[in-house]
């Protein structure tokens, strides 16, 4: 058995020389050899760099020291005025761009109302013309009034160009009329606030002249003041007033109605019939 176990041990090692030897010949053992030495050499690259950086981190740096005392630490937020001030002036300004909405909504019959009316008022006119329904836009915030694009492109000006609009009393607005986008910008603003033009009225445009408007407007929510005028007075609120003026603006006398006056009766006692004691006796 020992015997067996050396052949195979001696056997082996001769094969690992022969082994050896051959890739030597071939040159395979200096190439690995390099191979390695390149591949240690990089490795020490990347854990010198690692270090330096490590050190970096923890690099040990002295404190500072000063005999000055540390301001106390406030913990409000400090906001500068001026910026405070900024943005007052444009929420301000915000504000005052637009007009906020009233809040009254008309229904959908009294706006349906309101447009019929408007188009019965069109066909009686003879110049172009065109109804435009008010929506929000164009009554608050913004103030932008689109116009019909086949009407802007057949009548009006390509170009800006100045619009004047004039209302059932005629007074005029200057506007300004944007040929590009088709619409009015400024000036409109003025014309929708003087005339308190809400959602769902609508507006009759009747083109006069080149750069003239005339105006009519169709409410679709009458004026509450207006209707109270007419049912206590039975005319309209100009007439209201004009009846007052050639009266000599006398005032007018609340008087308070009399309260009816009831006569308290005391109510009366009933008389029953007593008979004298003379008859009782005579009976007897």
């Amino acid at each position: 058995m020992v015997e067996e176990e050396n052949t195979y041990e001696e056997a082996r090692k001769k094969r690992v020389l022969e082994n050896i030897k051959h890739l030597e010949n071939l040159g395979i053992a200096k190439i690995s050899k390099s191979l390695l030495d390149v591949a240690k050499s990089e490795h020490k690259r990347v854990n010198s760099k690692s270090s330096e950086k490590s050190k970096k981190k923890f690099e040990v740096v002295e404190v500072r020291r000063s005999s000055r005392a540390k301001n106390p630490v406030s913990y409000s937020d400090q906001v500068d005025e001026t910026e405070i001030r900024s943005f007052r002036k444009r929420y301000c300004r915000s504000n005052e761009s637009g007009r906020g909405y009233t809040g009254r909504f008309s229904s959908y019959e009294e706006q349906a109302q309101a447009f019929q009316k408007a188009q019965d008022i069109q066909s009686s006119l003879d110049n172009p013309s065109f109804v435009k329904a008010m929506v929000r836009s164009h009554v608050s915030s913004c103030f932008w009034l689109g116009l019909p694009s086949q009407f802007c492109k057949d009548y009006l000006p390509k170009g800006e160009a100045k619009m004047v609009l004039e209302d059932e009393n005629g007074v005029d607005f200057d506007t300004v009329y944007i040929g590009s986008r088709s619409g009015l910008s400024g000036g409109w603003k003025g014309f929708a606030v003087h005339h308190n033009l809400e959602d769902g009225d609508a507006l009759v445009f009747e083109l006069t002249a080149p750069d003239h408007f005339k105006i009519y407007i169709v409410k679709a929510l009458e004026d509450l003041v207006e209707d109270a005028d007419e049912k206590v007075t039975g005319k309209g609120p100009n007439q209201a007033i004009e009846s007052e003026i050639e009266g000599g603006g006398e005032e007018r006398e609340e008087k308070t109605p009399e309260t009816p006056q009831f006569e308290e009766k005391t109510p009366e006692t009933p008389r029953y019939a007593t008979r004298s004691r003379k008859s009782r006796k005579s009976r007897t």
